[in-house]
């Protein structure tokens, strides 16, 4: 098994009433690569037992010296109020290497118009993202707009402020507020209607792009970034699809894993044989439906990475380079993803002798 990173705690920073964001050093020296927007799998010790937790990476790589992650306590969160509580400069900890395909491929002449949408915490992995597109991809023009409560819940609220005034007019950030404490602040919550009337209002090129670019519509070319609770993401994505968006210019990260039903499908309960090569290895196992291909090889001492086994991470991800895989649910894969034989482990089912590279 590829070795879990040991972290240390280097430095903590309070970002509202109930969110920290703690700077981190791998404390053996490991070479630490990641890409903005991915994820840490925290390996946590609770009560006499391993509890795998992810949470969304804050820096951005090559632009933050110090890789951090930021933490938001869950209501009835028992991992979350535990970790905010005990965590504090010196304290140490495990989690897998980086993952997570919630990234962006940045080129310098690039003119893509970026949207980034998100609610609540799920600014974490956005705000990675946004620092990387605003510094690798000069050209492009950046829409933020982020839902929150009220003033108080805004996370990295000083440092958006400074990355407006540092890229305007090329990067525009909209506040939304569903209960302001400030009364002369209008209440406003993210819905179809204002989202479609953001993006025409804002129209790419209006007031973002450079004088050499042409006016176009916003979702022209665009690609569209979203994270937060899952009805906001799928409004989000619905209204997007609606206003003319392709699959191809979405992608969602997912916060809260629901509880996995059975498959709607079927297969054939004969052994069916796995060649997997791992870790640089290569290991054989045998998996019979309903056993997933991750249950599998963890019934046979191979630790594959894992984190949600729900199909909504991405931390299990595996090249099928033989035979067919089907998976039960898969909320992270994009078609271009499943083309080049990429499939999710945990809720992935052997159709036949298959050949695996994780």
């Amino acid at each position: 098994m590829t070795a879990p990173l040991l972290w240390k705690v280097t430095k903590v920073i309070r970002e509202t009433p109930d969110t920290n964001t703690y700077l981190l050093e791998e404390v053996n020296g490991t070479p630490v690569t990641y890409d903005a927007g991915q994820f840490l799998t925290l390996l946590v010790q609770h009560n006499e037992r391993e509890v795998r937790r992810s949470y969304s990476i804050r820096s951005a790589p090559g632009i933050d010296r110090n890789i951090s992650i930021t933490i938001k306590r869950k209501e009835n969160g028992e991992i979350s109020r535990y970790l905010l509580n005990t965590l504090q400069p010196g304290s140490v900890f495990n989690s897998l290497p980086a993952s997570g395909l919630f990234t962006l491929q940045t080129h310098a002449a690039e003119t893509r118009p970026v949207i980034l949408v998100a609610a609540g915490s799920g600014i974490v992995p956005v705000f990675s993202l946004l620092k990387k597109i605003l510094q690798q991809q000069p050209l492009s023009p950046v829409l933020l707009i982020y839902q929150n409560r009220d003033e108080q819940n805004i996370i990295y609220r000083r440092e958006l402020e400074q990355l407006q005034q540092q890229y305007e007019p090329r990067f525009k950030q909209v506040l939304l507020l569903s209960n302001p404490l400030h009364h002369e602040t209008p209440p406003q919550r993210l819905n179809n209607w204002l989202f479609e009337k953001l993006l025409n209002d804002y129209r790419f090129g209006h007031f973002l792009l450079p004088e050499h670019i042409v006016h176009t519509p916003a979702t022209a070319n665009s690609i569209l970034y979203t994270c937060g609770p899952g009805p906001f993401m799928r409004m989000v994505q619905f209204t997007a699809r609606v206003m003319g968006f392709a699959e191809t210019q979405l992608r969602k990260e997912n916060f809260v894993i629901e509880t996995i039903p059975p498959p709607a499908f079927a297969i054939d309960t004969a052994p069916r044989k796995v060649s997997l090569y791992f870790d640089n290895r290569q290991y054989e196992f045998s998996v019979s439906y309903p056993t997933t291909i991750l249950q599998a090889a963890l019934n046979h001492d191979i630790h594959l990475p894992y984190s949600c086994k729900g199909g909504r991470c991405g931390t299990c991800v595996a090249r099928c380079t033989n035979g067919s895989v089907k998976m039960s649910i898969n909320d992270v894969l994009t078609e271009k993803d499943m083309e080049q034989g990429l499939i999710l482990t945990c809720v992935g089912f052997a159709e036949n002798d298959i050949r695996l590279e994780a």
